[in-house]
């Protein structure tokens, strides 16, 4: 008898959205204040560890080196080890940088941190991992699971900053060593509870369980069990044409979102008027990241990567050449939008390998963010020398519309219908698997 013919699923509520609300979680958790919340502490901390910010923006580079190095070795993990364990040790790894930020006292001290323990840490809770759990209990709706399990990198940014810059009483050492705790008693127990690496029959198997698609992929390409090399995804032509795409829109958002407030200083907006702007940054990366998500299962990845592509470069360009609140907060809108580029790298991936290489192949793309975290350290320095945010925002928004081009080239893959054995195999491998 089929497995999806079995007696006795489980009816009602689908366990993959508890698997997607932790997820969101551990991102709010992981990146809230140490990415989206980041450019509120550089005015404290140049004044406070006597350093530019230009230098203290170093810190996002030494996270993306690492980031680089570990996500393809976190990406080959999550294809092999249960979540629930990879989770909770990058969450004790969060918490434990949280209370070191707290504690520092010089620039390197900051810098270190950020190079070294948190990279790790969002390697092991992050959205390598997330993704990979997320798209083995998704086939149907897989773009909507994606994006909502990329609403986390958002959510933190419309909740946080208003909230920082509303606590003109608390120090921002207080802010982080707060944030650790909190993180320590909530979070932790969620992930032990509730991660599990894979649907099983009592689950219900409709949302992994879909009608093929006329142009599903075989024989190497989604739904394959075969083992896949890190060489074996770089031959990939549209893995190399997602690089192309998706590198300079993650620039764009970097070179705006970690240079917003002093984007906002230079044309004569205090600090609450720029934790609104983040805010609405914030609140277009959740739109963005849903939205992009139900596109990509609608009409696949490559019309929305275009489209994405224009919306960022037009954000670039707002921030760099706006000088009132409303096209400032327009260009932190569509920059903030551009943050669908997570949605659809993830869904483009899990079309394009599957769920069975999905990490590995997904960790090998975010090998390449470095490049990207040369956009909020170039937008910096470029301003010091010239005085003007514009030049490199500009620059950002061409190379934005030049991925957007070269998106079109893609030969576009949909997400196709598992087989009975692989669904069999799946079943199997979650029964016997230890912590799932």
């Amino acid at each position: 008898m089929a497995l999806t013919d079995s007696p006795g699923p489980r009816r009602g509520w689908y366990h993959g959205w508890n698997i997607v609300a932790v997820s969101v979680l551990v991102q709010v958790v992981g990146m809230g204040l140490t990415v989206n919340a980041f450019s509120l502490f550089l005015k404290d901390w140049s004044a406070d560890l006597h350093t530019p910010i230009s230098t203290l923006q170093l810190s996002l580079l030494g996270l993306a080196v690492t980031a680089a190095i570990v996500s393809p070795i976190f990406g080959a993990l999550a294809d092999k080890f249960p979540a629930r364990w990879l989770f909770f040790w990058g969450v004790i790894g969060i918490v434990g940088f949280h209370l070191a930020m707290g504690a520092v006292t010089a620039a390197w001290q900051l810098i270190a941190i950020y190079t070294v323990l948190i990279p790790v840490s969002l390697g092991a809770a992050g959205m390598v991992v997330a993704n990979a759990v997320v798209s083995r209990w998704f086939v149907r709706r897989a773009g909507l699971a994606l994006g909502l399990t990329a609403f986390g990198l958002g959510m933190a940014g419309i909740v946080l900053p208003p909230i920082i810059a509303a606590l003109p009483g608390v120090s921002w050492r207080a802010i982080w060593q707060g944030a650790g705790v909190i993180t320590g008693v909530v979070v932790i127990p969620l992930v032990l509870l509730v991660v599990r690496d894979r649907p099983t029959e009592r689950d219900g198997l409709d949302y992994v369980n879909v009608t093929p698609a006329a142009d599903a992929p075989s024989n190497g390409h989604a739904g394959s069990t075969a083992a896949l090399t890190w060489l074996g995804v770089l031959k990939r032509r549209n893995f190399l044409l997602l690089l192309a795409v998706y590198l300079p829109i993650l620039a764009t958002y970097g070179g705006v979102a970690q240079n917003l407030a002093p984007i906002a200083a230079s044309q004569g907006f205090g600090k609450q008027a720029a934790s609104y702007m983040l805010a609405i940054l914030g609140a277009a990366h959740v739109v963005g990241s849903l939205s992009f998500g139900m596109l990509s299962d609608r009409f696949g990845n490559r019309w929305p990567l275009f489209g994405l592509a224009l919306v960022a470069a037009a954000g670039a360009l707002a921030a760099g050449l706006g000088h009132s609140f409303v096209v400032l907060g327009a260009g932190a809108a569509f920059v903030g939008l551009g943050a669908g580029i997570y949605t659809l790298l993830a869904a483009a991936i899990a079309a394009e390998f599957g769920a069975a290489d999905f990490g590995r192949a997904y960790g090998l793309a975010l090998f390449f963010i470095p490049l990207t975290a040369l956009g909020p350290i170039l937008t910096a320095k470029v301003q010091e020398m010239t005085g003007s945010y514009a030049p490199p925002l500009i620059g950002c928004a061409v190379a934005s519309l030049v991925g957007g081009v070269l998106a079109l080239f893609m030969r576009e893959r949909r997400m196709g219908k598992p087989s009975e054995q692989e669904l069999g195999a799946a079943m199997v491998e979650s029964a016997s698997a230890p912590g799932t």
